[in-house]
């Protein structure tokens, strides 16, 4: 099992169509099921640092495996 991100999908509290999104690494070894199980804790955490930020969306993906570095 591999470190799980979770992403989220962020757009600015000012200007709703202005989005992007933010990768967060999960710094304990979780499945994908464990991530979404505990995902609403990080987002509800990571907005209330982020104030100007809503939270749109997010999903939990594992670390790409084939990518070139």
């Amino acid at each position: 099992m591999g470190l799980v991100t979770l992403v989220l999908t962020v757009c600015l509290v000012s200007a709703p169509e202005r989005c992007r999104e933010e990768s967060l690494q999960l710094d304990t070894q979780v499945s994908l099921t464990q991530c979404m199980f505990q995902s609403a804790m990080f987002v509800a955490n990571w907005s209330q640092l982020h104030p100007a930020l809503r939270v749109k969306k997010w999903r939990c993906k594992l670390p790409d495996v084939d990518r070139v570095i």
